[in-house]
């Protein structure tokens, strides 16, 4: 995989428009010599010595634990028929708190409650497509323990939200309560839901039993997992370890001259810079895979011991999402993958040399690191507005299928929340909401009025236009994603 090069940020190829993003570009294409040779000079693997003792000073393993917990949330909610629970409705929406407020040892009662000595469900395979065992272990402890949660660190509980309250959504003016909005739907469903048929024209009408999917054509489990993936990690990331605008010792105003605690291998600076890189989930060694390697979804052993280890060589929520898109461009031209990794490993190699002047130009490849995972963002939400659109035509067809509908919209969906959760992002709050009207909060079902339909996909086609715009892809890109 090749990494991009300071030219290769040029901003030649992007909008003039005036943003964070844009500036940082600017930023580094002016980089004194001495930071520019730093930064050429970054390795391709996210591995750095600490500054104290001989060993390495990344450490982000909080952050991996958080992406297994949403990982194996949505695995969960995927795997029950409706009615099928065996307990109480209060009881099926405590084995969900038990992911989302995770304790070790919990004392939450009720079928399919975790803790640390329950099975995590994540699994690995090599780019080979063959499986892999996975070094930490089997249980949620053997990855850490006491282990962390989810709730602690969603965007509005652990950090201000960007306007003071959620936009996208009637359901609550918090991401704490939505999720908990989603949880109580999912509870009834998984013990009080009967199976429900959907029409498709003149064809045979099809049985829902999932209890994920609701009536109205939402999936309960991707539409978490995806506001999850934006509420959580995306806020945290952008909100916290890499904003500059908190105070002295937070984001990337922290210290980077002694040790973050005692005892510890890294700077606060250091461990920021990597809590974040961990949120975006990229395998340490991911620029050095090729691009077909990188497609596969599948992990390289960079240690050659047969195992493959969650907490450094697998590819973990949104960035497994960077190559796909870049293998759906059309024009070739897209390379999000290099681009992100290439901008946390330039930044974290600054603040490791701290050559003269660097702290400006880690804040520059921090915002364009997290310019490429919002342009990710945003591709993949075109992407679902395609699969939605699609599914929408295929109504009276062999091809449509309910489930679908209801997978690809909460996918577009979940994600498009996103991008109210970075202070330095590229979209602007009014095209937040109008993004967010014309997605709607559940889809319009195409065996609705012709008219509704038809103005339904009007609007999808719109939102697309409106993202088209805002981070400046290709009419080619948007049509094919």
């Amino acid at each position: 995989m090749k990494l991009i090069t300071l030219a290769g940020l040029s901003l030649a190829s992007f909008s003039l428009q005036a943003t964070p993003y844009n500036d940082a570009l600017q930023t580094l294409n002016t980089a004194p010599d001495v930071v520019a040779k730093v930064m050429r000079e970054a390795p391709t693997s996210y591995e750095y010595s600490s500054q104290f003792v001989r060993t390495s000073s990344v450490s982000y393993t909080g952050q991996t634990f958080r992406q297994i917990l949403i990982s194996d949330l949505k695995d969960t909610m995927n795997s029950l028929p409706r009615g099928a629970y065996t307990g109480t409705v209060l009881e099926a929406k405590n084995m969900l708190m038990s992911f989302y407020n995770y304790d070790e040892n919990t004392t939450l009662s009720g079928a399919g409650i975790i803790d640390g000595f329950s099975e995590f469900n994540l699994k690995a395979k090599f780019v080979d497509g063959n499986r892999a065992e996975i070094t930490e272990g089997f249980f949620y402890s053997d990855v850490q323990s006491p282990g962390k949660n989810l709730r602690d660190k969603i965007a509005g509980v652990d950090n201000s939200l960007r306007r003071g309250k959620l936009f996208g959504t009637t359901q609550a003016e918090t991401p704490d309560a939505l999720v908990n909005s989603y949880f109580d739907q999912y509870a009834q469903l998984a013990v009080n839901g009967k199976s429900f048929s959907v029409p498709n024209g003149a064809l045979a009408p099809q049985t829902i039993n999932q209890a994920h999917i609701t009536e109205s054509g939402v999936d309960l489990a991707q539409l978490t997992q995806k506001f999850f993936h934006s509420a959580v990690s995306y806020s945290q990331a952008a909100r916290d370890y890499l904003a500059t605008d908190l105070g002295p010792d937070k984001g990337l105003n922290a210290d980077n001259t002694k040790p973050a605690k005692q005892g510890a291998t890294y700077t606060a600076l250091e461990h920021h810079f990597d809590e974040a890189f961990g949120y975006l989930g990229f395998a340490r060694n991911f620029a050095t895979y090729t691009d077909a390697q990188a497609r596969t979804g599948g992990s390289l052993d960079t240690n050659g011991d047969g195992f493959i280890s969650v907490k450094s060589e697998m590819n973990l929520g949104v960035s497994a999402n960077t190559s796909r898109i870049d293998a759906l461009a059309k024009d070739g031209l897209v390379n999000l993958s290099s681009e992100a990794i290439g901008a946390f490993l330039k930044g974290r190699e600054l603040i490791t040399k701290k050559p003269a002047g660097y702290l400006p130009f880690v804040v520059a490849q921090a915002r364009v690191g997290l310019g490429a995972w919002e342009k990710t963002i945003a591709a993949v939400v075109v992407h679902y507005i395609n699969k939605t659109t699609n599914e929408l035509n295929e109504y009276g067809t062999v091809e449509y299928l309910f489930k679908d509908l209801a997978k690809f919209f909460s996918e577009m969906k979940g994600y498009a929340f996103g991008f109210q959760f970075n202070p330095v992002g590229m979209m602007s709050d009014s095209d937040f909401d109008k993004l967010h009207a014309l997605l709607g909060e559940v889809p319009v079902l195409p065996n609705s009025a012709a008219a509704d339909v038809a103005a339904y996909k009007t609007n999808l086609m719109e939102a697309r236009e409106l993202l088209r715009k805002t981070y400046n892809f290709s009419d080619v890109n948007v049509q094919n994603w």
